[in-house]
């Protein structure tokens, strides 16, 4: 596809915004011609089929992309405790033996890791069918920003190489 718009689905404009911003640049950066929606829809709750089907024609899309946010999870792992032995390296015999009875014990933790997953799917805009879907995970994001960045790129990509983007 040559010319797809970008559509997100977020809880406020602004991350709607944010979103369509960044993959159209991540698109474009792989030679297609992608088109924010926010810059020929208005910015609403929920926007009609018929808004959105008056902007594909007009402006003459091949495709559509929308994607949304399925869920973020918060996943604890217990790490239990653990103990070794340090290596011996002593002069001697003694050494060697003195040294076997060094032990390092670290104490059992728990860890925390955020997932953000999305969907994403691509429409072909002459007879609105999907044409490719994918659903992605990101994994302690540090920001919206960087959770952004990597989802977009990684789509790109896997768009790219599965031959949906024309260049």
């Amino acid at each position: 596809m040559r010319k797809i718009l970008v559509v997100g689905i977020a809880e406020t404009s602004l991350g709607r915004r944010a979103y369509e911003g960044r993959f159209a640049e991540a698109l474009a950066g792989a030679g297609a011609e992608a088109v924010p929606s926010y810059q020929l829809l208005p910015s609403s709750d929920r926007l009609t089929k018929e808004e959105i089907d008056r902007v594909v024609r007009s402006e003459g899309f091949d495709g559509v992309i929308v994607t949304r946010l399925l869920g973020v999870e918060e996943k604890t792992t217990y790490v239990p405790p653990s103990s070794y032995v340090v290596p011996s390296y002593g002069y001697g015999y003694y050494g060697y033996y003195g040294r076997s009875y060094d032990v390092v014990n670290t104490p059992g933790y728990t860890k925390s890791t955020e997932i953000v997953r999305l969907e994403s799917r691509l429409w072909n805009a002459a007879d609105a069918k999907l044409a490719w879907g994918i659903v992605s995970e990101t994994f302690d994001p540090k920001s919206d920003d960087d959770a952004m960045a990597s989802v977009t790129k990684k789509l790109v990509q896997k768009l790219a190489d599965d031959g949906l983007l024309a260049r």
